[in-house]
This record gives structure tokens, sequence and C-alpha cells, in this order.
């Protein structure tokens, strides 16, 4: 193994994934240099270092806590903190032989971006790393009309029938009685008192308006309307309207 690389300590170790992690984005040692310095490894509980991308630059220092390692990451006065147990992500660690494995690498990188890195430098943000709350929504596609199994097609719904309130006695001057009214083809004109319009005297609510054509109220008859050239009902007894 690298002597540069050699970890001492599972927190050493620890502090490795973190240096791959900060180089992945870009960030280099004031030297310009990748590799770590051969005496970053002289603490067993703190690690402090610097680096450098274009003309940013952060402070890293970390420290031991029990079995924990606590990220301080300092950008112009600015401070981001992460920390997380150190056995999460290195595991069978050799000291005699300076072995380790490491572990969730994927979930110790995405911690390491969106809780330190993206925040200071939100430039570095990729859209892999985007979180599911800044992602865009989509709307889901309209889904197909399920029919009916208890429709009938053949039938539709009649419309609504539409009432202008303005057009109050309207009917009276439809003469073919379309509107409820009607004048010279009313069905109901000149009929009895159960039948329909022909109330006659006694029948009539009170307050309503009620101009009886004949005496007591009695309607023409049928015949009042006569073919041309008949001059009186009994010369014609059929109706002609």
């Amino acid at each position: 193994m690298d002597c540069k690389r050699r970890a001492k300590t599972p927190f050493h170790a620890a502090y490795t994934l973190l240096h791959d992690s900060i180089v992945k984005k870009g960030f280099l040692l004031p030297t310009g240099e990748v590799s770590l310095p051969s005496n970053w490894n002289d603490s067993l509980e703190i690690v402090s270092m610097k680096y450098a991308k274009d003309s940013k630059s952060i402070e890293v220092k970390c420290l031991l806590m029990n079995d924990s390692m606590v990220v301080n990451i300092v950008h112009n006065n600015n401070l981001k903190t992460l920390d997380f147990v150190i056995s999460d992500y290195i595991d069978n660690f050799d000291e005699a032989q300076n072995t380790y494995e490491t572990k969730s690498l994927g979930n110790f990188e995405r911690r390491v971006y969106e809780d330190i890195l993206e925040p200071l430098f939100p430039e570095l943000k990729s859209p892999s790393t985007t979180s599911p709350a800044e992602r865009p929504r989509t709307e889901p596609p309209p889904q197909p009309q399920r029919p009916d199994p208890l429709r009938d097609e053949r039938f539709q719904p009649r419309a609504p029938r539409i009432v202008d309130p303005f057009a109050v006695g309207g009917g009276d001057l439809d003469p073919f009685g379309n509107r409820g009214g009607g004048m010279i083809m009313d069905p109901m004109r000149g009929r009895g008192p159960m039948m329909g319009r022909g109330l006659g005297w006694g029948g009539v609510p009170p307050g309503a308006r009620y101009d009886p054509i004949g005496p007591g109220g009695r309607g023409p008859d049928h015949d009042e309307l006569l073919p041309p050239g008949r001059r009186n009902m009994f010369d014609h007894d059929d109706m002609f309207m």
C-alpha cells in the first residue's frame, strides 16, 4: 500500500474516503497533488487539510469522537458540518496488515456532496444528486374514461329546458301553443273546468284575471271559426280550426 494512504486506525481509513470524495469534485491539495502528504496521519484523533479548485479554497478538519468522525469544512467563513459512524463505512480493519474494507461508498459520497460541498458550491450540483423535492414534477397522463356497463348509448339525456324570465306572457303570443299558451290553435280552449282552461264562473283563483267570453262564462263552441263563404255555425257543423 502507498505509504501516503497508510491508515493507522479506522479513523484514518474513513478520512481516505472523504479525501477521495473531495478530489472527485476537482479539489486538489495546495501543492497541486492528489495524493495525501506523508505526514497526514501523524495524529490519531485529528486530521486537518486544505484543498483548492480554481479560485476556491476550503479547509477540512476532522475529529474523532468515540466511534464517529466529525467533519468540518470552512469556505469564506461559512461552516458546514457532517458526522457519521465510522463502522458504517469501514469494516474488517486489520492494524497489523493495514487492510480494511469499505461499504456503502455511494451513500457516503452522497452525504458528503449534499450536506457539505453542494451547499457551499451550488455549481457542483449534478442532476444525479438532486434531491427528490427539487426534481420537477410531471403530471400523470390522463386516463381513458371507462365505459359504463349500465349505460345504453342509444338513449341520450334530453337537454334541460331553458326558461327566459323576461318572456312573461310570450306563450299567449304563440299561435301554435309551443310554450304552454296559444291563441287560435289551443287544444284546451273552450273546455270545461275539469279539462283545462275553461274554468267558468266560480272556478277562477282569487285575484286572477279572467275575461269570460260569453254569458255565464261559457266560451264559444268549436265552430267559432267557419270556412270561407259560411255565414253561421248552422250552415257548417264541422270545426274548421
